[in-house]
Formats: structure tokens, C-alpha cells, sequence
């Protein structure tokens, strides 16, 4: 029933109730007032007509019995009604208001705690039952708010990780050949041409800065990068790679063995993306390797194999286990993300490829593949 049907309900059938044993009560104090306290005996002396009535002192008791019993006819009837009114009202509580509002106030308790694992059971349908619904649908939306905006955190997170670790790799690059051009006109052995070619690589560069930042200001998730595929000669690729691992590998004092395989062809490739993948496994191989890190760059004008391997410890075995995620890394240093294998992972896979990583016997071996045509 509805809240109002049933307090009508129950009002009815407890002033019906109420109506009997006020009668009842009514009924017994008369009978038992004219038991315990007459009014006087009617005496017929022998056949006269005179009738001696012959009444009870007021203060004898029966008199006050009867008092009594009189006040008790008034104030039985008043006393039932009032506690079937204190009835009504318990009953009314206990059967419709309790429960609900037990459940509203424990669920509204939780959500001011930032619990929202639970359910709010709508156990009637009355407007209380109707308003834990409402509650519960509430809580759900809350909880769909809350992980929606968790995700978006954590998208967030992982898109400002790749931005700083991406950004990373080009800024070294340019320091690299700023130093070089630097030491080449304070020595004066640098020509023209050369310094040049510096200025073009830092120019090439510069832009390519530009183009990320634009791009990662633009976008919310790291799933939404967008590749920029063009034809390009296999041997200019080759060139800058070339140029890149001279400049990152500048300072780290250890060996880089590049090898390729000639090809006089062109392929279709987002060259930002591959040097992206490729910077970063260069990177990751230089940073754990002991000495040397060799890498192999060939294509054969549909698939593009890169791979880089090092001289180091290898990977975790849990590592390998797992596979490659966000935000893990090999080691505890505070200054690197754990996102350049998870970045060129999700950049080989919008170039149709993949990442592998495995130990040699060596040291860690990683090879990307994307698809070039």
C-alpha cells in the first residue's frame, strides 16, 4: 500500500478496535456500578399504596464506588483512544518508516565515506521503496561517475608519463648536436657544411617538438595519437637514424654497432613514430647495458624489423611474465617513467606492428615490427 492507504489502514482498524472496548468498558462500569452501588431499595408495606424509598447515605461507600465507577466511564474511553492513537502511530513507523529509512540513512553514511560498494534493496513499493530506487540509482550513477573519472585520471597519468619520457629523447638529441657544433667552432674543426648539417638536424628536430606537443595537447588518451604516413627513401631513413644514435649515445661512453641491409626502395611510414620507437629502445639498451648495444634496422618493403640488444642484466623474470605495461620499470631510478617499451608497444600497434621482448645471450633483447607499405 501507499503511505497514505496505509495509514488509513491502520487508523481504521485500530479506531474500530478502540470504538469496541470504549463501548465495552462503558457497559461493564454501568453494570458493575448498579451491582456494587444501587440507588435504593423500593419497600411495599403491606397493601398500601405508599412506596418508602429508601436511599444510601452519600458518604457510605457504595456511594463513592459510585463516583468512581462514573469517572472511570468517562476516562476509560479516553484513555483506549489515546493509546490507540500511540498504536497507530508505532505500528505505522515500524511497518513503513523503519526499514526505509534505516537503509537510507546506512547508504547516505557510506557515500559521505566514499563507499559506494553497495546495494540500496527497495524492498516495498510505496514512496519510501520508490525513494531507496531513486537512492540506488543515484549510488550507481555516483559509481559510474567515479570510475569514469578514475579512468580519466589514470589516462591522464599515462598520457603526461609518455609526454615527459617522449620529450625526453628529441631534447638529447639536440643537446648532443649543440655540443658537438659547440666543441667543432671553439676547436674551428668544423667547416660549413657541417655545421650546417647540425643546424638542419636541430631544425628537423625543433620541429618535430612542435609537432609532439601540439599533438599530445590535443589529444586525451594515448590511443589517440595520429600517425602521418608518407613515402620515404629507405636510405634517408637510414641517414637519420644514423645521425640520431650518433647524438644520443654521445655521452653515455659505451659502443653502438648499427647495422642494415641496403634496399634502394621507399617505404610508407610516420617517420616521427619510428624514431619514437626507435629512441626509446635505444634509450632503455643504453641505460642497462655494460658496454655495447648493437641494433639492427632492415626492411624488405612490407614489413620493417628494428632490434636492439645490449650487453646487460636482461629482464626480470617477471618481467617477461607479465609483459609490457605502463609505469613498469627496471629499476628503481625516480627520473625514468617505465613507459618507452609501453609507448613503442602502442605506437607499433597503430603502425600495424608489434613489440617482443626476450633475453639473449647476452642481455635484453627488444625487436619492433611495423608495417611499411
Amino acid at each position: 500500500m501507499r503511505l497514505k492507504k496505509s495509514l488509513f489502514a491502520i487508523a481504521l482498524a485500530n479506531s474500530a478496535i478502540a470504538l469496541i472496548l470504549s463501548l465495552l468498558s462503558f457497559w461493564g462500569c454501568m453494570k458493575l456500578n448498579s451491582f456494587l452501588a444501587p440507588e435504593g431499595n423500593t419497600l411495599f408495606l403491606y397493601a398500601d399504596p405508599v412506596i418508602v424509598a429508601e436511599t444510601s447515605d452519600p458518604a457510605s461507600p457504595p456511594h463513592e464506588i459510585s463516583i468512581f465507577l462514573s469517572v472511570l466511564q468517562i476516562a476509560l474511553p479516553a484513555l483506549i483512544y489515546t493509546l490507540a492513537l500511540f498504536f497507530t502511530s508505532s505500528l505505522f513507523y515500524r511497518l513503513k518508516l523503519q526499514k526505509p529509512l534505516d537503509i537510507l540513512t546506512k547508504g547516505a553514511s557510506r557515500i559521505m565515506e566514499s563507499n559506494l560498494d553497495f546495494t540500496i534493496e527497495a524492498d516495498s513499493r510505496d514512496e519510501l521503496g520508490k525513494l531507496c530506487a531513486a537512492f540506488e540509482a543515484m549510488r550507481k550513477e555516483l559509481l559510474s561517475n567515479n570510475q569514469k573519472l578514475w579512468r580519466q585520471t589514470q589516462e591522464r597519468k599515462r598520457l603526461n608519463a609518455a609526454f615527459s619520457h617522449n620529450l625526453r629523447n628529441p631534447v638529447t638529441v639536440l643537446k648532443g648536436c649543440a655540443k658537438l657544433a659547440r666543441q667543432g667552432v671553439l676547436a674551428d674543426t668544423i667547416d660549413r657544411e657541417q655545421l650546417a648539417e647540425h643546424l638542419s638536424l636541430m631544425e628537423n628536430y625543433t620541429d618535430r617538438i612542435q609537432r609532439y606537443v601540439e599533438t599530445m595537447s590535443s589529444i586525451q588518451r594515448l590511443e589517440e595519437i595520429p600517425l602521418v604516413r608518407e613515402t620515404t627513401p629507405w636510405k634517408d631513413i637510414v641517414a637519420a637514424f644514423e645521425n640520431m644514435l650518433r647524438f644520443v649515445g654521445a655521452d653515455s661512453g659505451k659502443q653502438i654497432y648499427f647495422e642494415t641491409k641496403p634496399w634502394s626502395g621507399t617505404v610508407l611510414v610516420d617517420s616521427s613514430v619510428l624514431f619514437q620507437i626507435g629512441e626509446n629502445l635505444v634509450t632503455n639498451a643504453l641505460r642497462f647495458a655494460r658496454e655495447q648495444v648493437r641494433i639492427s634496422c632492415f626492411t624488405d618493403g612490407k614489413l620493417l624489423t628494428l632490434s636492439v640488444t645490449d650487453d646487460g642484466r636482461g629482464f626480470p623474470q617477471s618481467y617477461l611474465q607479465s609483459g609490457i605495461r605502463p609505469f613498469q620499470k627496471g629499476t628503481e631510478d625516480a627520473e625514468h617513467f617505465g613507459m618507452g617499451l609501453y609507448t613503442s608497444r602502442l605506437l607499433a600497434g597503430k603502425h600495424g606492428g608489434i613489440v617482443t621482448i626476450q633475453n639473449s645471450g647476452t642481455g635484453a633483447a627488444v625487436t619492433a615490427l611495423l608495417q611499411v607499405n
